[in-house]
Order: C-alpha cells, then structure tokens, then sequence
C-alpha cells in the first residue's frame, strides 16, 4: 500500500511539472497576452487568476489539504469562464488548441488522482470541506 502511494505522490507532482509547463507553453503562445501592448492596459484578472493557479498547484506539491480544495476551485472556475465567456475560434491546427486540451487532461488527472485513489488519505482534513 505505502509503494502505491508513493507511486502516486510521484505521479501528482510529474502531473503538476506538466502542468506548469503546458501553462508556460500556453502564455507564450496565446494571441491575447495578459499584457497588452499599451501598459496602461493590464489584464488584471489574468494575473490574479494566474496567481491563485500557481499557489495551489504549490499547495498541491506539498500535499496541503488546502491545495486540493483550492484546484478543484480552479478548475471548476476554469469550466464556468469556458462555458460563459467569449468563443475564440482557433484553427484545427493550431499549437495552442493543442497544449489547451493537454493542460485539461492534465488536470482531470490531478483531479483523479487526488479524490479517487488511496492518495486522498495524505491531505489532512479540513473540518467540513471535500
């Protein structure tokens, strides 16, 4: 039992490097930049966004209790902003589409790992929440 879940705890922060990475990858190669051109014109919910992605993937590394409630936030926010925001139409062959659909099975996976496998047992409890 301890070997899977050390197994899992490797997988969960291999998970979270490649996230930070297809993150990365889609910073770089999104047309809408979270700074635009005029510095006047700062995109301050992407970087607060950003932000709040950034700590509880660190929680999450650290096996935080509060990370994981924090990610599923993320995600779910994540869901809401897709579902209600602007359409962007991007080409089928576009690298961006492609670390977008990366970045969303990475993180079901990271979903699955911290609610349904033996993993779960690592984050301590926070009285009444997930």
């Amino acid at each position: 039992m301890e070997d899977k879940i050390t197994l899992h705890k490797r997988i969960l922060r291999v998970l979270i490097i490649a996230s930070l990475f297809a993150t990365a990858c889609l910073i770089a190669l999104n047309p809408a930049k979270a700074i635009s051109e005029e510095i006047n014109q700062i995109n301050y919910f992407a970087i607060i966004g950003f932000s709040f992605y950034l700590l509880s993937l660190a929680l999450l590394f650290f096996l935080n209790s509060w990370g994981k409630i924090l990610f599923t936030i993320y995600v779910l926010e994540g869901l809401v902003a897709r579902w209600y925001g602007p359409e962007y139409i991007e080409p089928s062959e576009s690298l961006f589409l492609l670390f977008t659909y990366l970045e969303g099975m990475i993180e079901g996976s990271i979903l699955v790992l911290i609610f349904l496998t033996p993993m779960t047992k690592l984050f301590k409890s926070v009285k009444g929440h997930l």
